[in-house]
């Protein structure tokens, strides 16, 4: 056996069978010219991943088949694909297609486990397979897997299944005869470290099989989710070669060395932020963990940008209030988009600070963004005229949320008369205990930071200004913006704390709640105060309605809102 082999890191649109395939075989032929012999994509890279409902969709699993047929590669490739399930079901399987040089076509995988936990819900879609996926090409023979089926071996999720493909290839090698390789045809979401959950599941799965593991996954964003790529290879001895993450491209190796791997970018303009267009090789241990916060900035710039780009989006809008939410979230439209395509609205009112005027302006300048003036004095004082007799006796929340739904009018606005999308720039702790005004500050196409904690948009900040540093220019998140405490400015001196707990200790709280589900009880037998958690946990469960009208947020979280947050509105607990 000689030769090498090749994963191909792609980033699909969803939908778009005919650029995907395009893309499929722009990559397998490049990988034939660098000497290639075979080559595998990602899960479902016909049509993309998540397909969801396009999948119940009249004649879309057959036109995914078709085109899947019809790959044209100079080398075999195994491409993923929905087809026929095979049996005498309504539902199709989640599958993948040896496609020959010669045109030829082989269905040589259907996915065993499908997860429907977290942001999955596969079998709403797909039939389970039963066998294990074993196919010939290049002289070699390989075992295939979809996703979740190498995770259960990992014994790393939620779900209890009755089989192990793992193992069923295992066992096939025992009965009948060794198998070269292994591959996984892979759609991984992002979160925050989960590279090396992906290290730890191949190095598992090289060890039982005896064999090379190879991992195949997706790499941008689509909707919610975002694929770092990361891309993975281990062998039985525990060496391990890991793809670059945020970047589409090649990931070529023989099976007998690790040391030969190479990394070929298909990326022609500037490289994605956050990618250095390198693999890495890793004898022992684990590949190198990115800082935090550069990490989450890749992953948010990264969901932003996909999503305008598969949208047929080219221009953003957003208020900047002089706040470290906002001015991040510009940072990261103009990242995303170029600057010259973000349109910033200061609009003040009489509560603003002059230092948060002059620190939105300072943002504005150090990205070069256009940056409207638009004073709301007069359209707030009109607003509490007419609604005088009701605010008189009102809860004063609703005088206080006049100014944000003002500014979210504007906001909606401008972009509508630009064709431009609102962002909303509100993250997971306001979101969370409902710190933020419906058809206010909510407004938005997309929230790049709604699944990024209070604290974590510091992090954010920091990279920000970092970056800006390391390439000689002005930091756009300014010193005041870092330092000054939190405010929605909603009255004179106000400050974020006079409402919330301190966001390090309401963001540890929130945590708790959400990502690892723990009761408020045993919260508070960690040391937090008891009323302080209570008042979390009521205000996390009062503020659900608010959460179901929010806009998409790109999951970088373990649990995020929204597909992987599914609570009632009309609940008594």
């Amino acid at each position: 056996m000689a030769g090498l082999v090749a994963l191909l890191q792609l980033n699909p649109i969803v939908g778009d069978i005919e650029s995907n395939v395009a893309e499929i075989e722009r990559a397998s032929a490049l990988a034939a010219e660098r000497g290639a012999v075979l080559a595998w994509t990602s899960e479902l890279a016909v049509c993309g991943y998540p397909p969801r409902d396009l999948l119940l969709e009249e004649g879309f699993v057959e036109r995914c088949q078709d085109a899947a047929s019809a790959v044209r590669s100079p080398i075999p490739t195994l491409v993923g694909t929905p087809i026929d399930s095979g049996a005498e079901r309504t539902k199709p399987a989640n599958g993948a297609m040896r496609i020959g040089p010669a045109r030829s076509s082989e269905v040589v995988c259907r996915k065993q486990l499908l997860p429907t936990y977290d942001v999955f819900d596969e079998a709403r879609y797909f039939e389970p397979n039963l066998d294990a996926g074993i196919a010939n090409a290049a002289g070699m023979h390989l075992g295939v897997t979809i996703c979740e089926d190498a995770w259960q071996h990992a014994g790393d999720v939620p779900s209890d299944y009755r089989t192990d493909p793992i193992e069923q290839l295992a066992e096939w090698q025992q009965n009948v005869g060794p198998l070269n390789l292994t591959v996984n045809l892979s759609a991984s979401p992002y979160h925050l470290a989960k590279e090396g959950e992906r290290a730890t599941l191949a190095r598992t799965a090289a060890v039982t099989l005896g064999h090379p593991f190879a991992l195949c996954n997706q790499v941008g964003g689509n909707d919610d989710l975002v694929f770092d790529g990361r891309s993975v290879v281990a062998w039985p001895n525990g060496a391990i070669v890991q793809a670059p993450g945020w970047c589409s491209g090649i990931l070529l190796f023989e099976i007998d060395n690790p040391a030969s791997s190479e990394w070929v970018s298909l990326v022609t303009a500037t490289p994605h932020d956050g990618c250095d267009c390198s693999c890495q090789i890793v004898e022992n241990g684990f590949p190198q963990v990115p800082e935090a916060g550069r990490d989450l900035l890749c992953a948010v710039t990264c969901g932003l940008r996909d999503y305008c780009r598969k949208s047929g989006i080219r221009s953003l809008v957003l208020g900047m209030s002089g706040g470290i939410d906002s001015a991040v979230c510009t940072a990261i439209a103009a990242r995303a988009i170029g600057p010259e395509n973000v349109l910033g609205l200061s609009m003040p009112s009489r509560h603003s600070s002059q230092h948060s005027i002059d620190d939105a302006a300072a943002t504005a300048r150090a990205l070069e963004i256009e940056l409207l003036s638009m004073p709301i004095n007069d359209l707030h004082e009109e607003a509490e005229e007419t609604l005088a007799a009701e605010l008189e006796d009102g809860n004063p929340v609703a005088a206080e949320n006049l100014q944000a739904r003002i500014r979210g009018m504007l906001v909606m606005g401008a972009a509508n008369a630009r064709g431009s999308m609102a962002v909303a720039t509100g993250n997971k702790s306001e979101l969370a205990v409902g710190y933020c005004t419906l058809y206010g500050d909510m407004n938005g196409g997309y929230a790049p930071l709604g699944d990024l904690y209070k604290t974590q948009v510091y992090e954010l900040a920091k990279a920000i200004n970092e970056d800006a540093e390391s390439s000689g220019r002005s930091p756009p998140i300014t010193a005041s913006t870092m330092t000054k405490p939190p405010s929605a400015e909603l009255s004179p001196d106000q400050v974020d704390q006079d409402t919330l707990p301190p966001y390090d200790i309401l963001d540890a709280i929130l945590r708790a709640l959400i990502e690892d589900g723990a009761s408020p009880g045993r919260i508070v037998s960690t040391g937090h105060d008891q009323s302080t958690v209570s008042w979390v946990d009521e205000h996390l469960e009062a503020s659900e309605h608010k959460r179901w009208q929010m806009p998409p947020a790109p999951r970088v979280s373990e649990r995020a809102f929204g597909q992987g947050w599914r609570q009632p509105l009309a609940v008594k607990r």
